[in-house]
């Protein structure tokens, strides 16, 4: 089943188009990129698909339903749809302790347990309990990404967006995220649909992928391809 289908979309800021007739689809299960430069439009695509840019135009499906232009995502859909951004500390606000952060979309959406919710989500991330109690500050770049792999994670979406989740770490830290994100992959049965101009980053972690270039997706590459290295040429 194809949980994205996108289909012609196009997408402009004034006179400018960052996005041309764009068309593939995801399947469940699986971890699909997006390969390209920066400024390529790929990022763009990413937004679209997460609800967070919502002038467009063409055809967009999640889980089988279609989605307008314009259209907030609310209940199910913005459950099922989460996004993990390349900066992890801009993504966190600086003033909020992490169980503030962890914890308040789990009140917004009515969870009983938000406790226990958040201590599973740290362990589930391989952070201790007690980085609960800690600010943004006071984390390393590698466990500011994991708290917002967590913060993802803790409404068990069924789609999940990575925007070059690790561009902004140490070469050191990054396959440990990269990791990470395989092992809670298979444990939660999720589908991803990565952002990244890392070739080795989409060779470790993609079973398709295609290759975008000034708004235009020019080729795709299945995972005999990209094992092989034809989307470094």
């Amino acid at each position: 089943m194809s949980i994205v289908d996108i289909h012609d979309v196009q997408v402009q800021f004034g006179a400018k188009t960052a996005v041309s007739a764009a068309t593939f689809s995801v399947e469940a299960g699986e971890t699909f990129s997006l390969i390209g430069e920066s400024g390529c439009g790929k990022s763009t695509l990413l937004r679209v698909i997460a609800g967070l840019q919502r002038e467009w135009h063409g055809r967009v499906s999640l889980f089988e339903t279609s989605i307008a232009p314009g259209q907030r995502f609310q209940g199910t859909l913005r459950r099922n749809v989460q996004m993990v951004f390349q900066d992890p500390y801009a993504s966190l606000h600086p003033n909020h302790t992490i169980y503030r952060t962890l914890a308040e979309p789990l009140k917004i959406h009515g969870e009983t347990q938000p406790d226990a919710q958040v201590s599973t989500a740290l362990m589930q991330v391989g952070l201790p309990a007690d980085a609960a109690t800690r600010y943004p500050h006071q984390l390393s770049g590698g466990q500011r990404q994991r708290v917002a792999i967590a913060r993802a994670l803790l409404l068990r979406p069924q789609l999940l967006l990575l925007d070059e989740p690790t561009s902004a770490l140490d070469m050191s830290i990054q396959a440990e995220i990269l990791n990470l994100l395989n092992r809670l992959k298979k444990a939660h049965g999720l589908t991803y649909l990565l952002v990244s101009h890392d070739a080795d980053v989409i060779a470790h972690m993609s079973d398709r992928a295609a290759f975008m270039a000034d708004g235009v997706i020019q080729r795709f590459y299945d995972r005999p391809a990209l094992q092989n290295g034809e989307h470094r040429m």
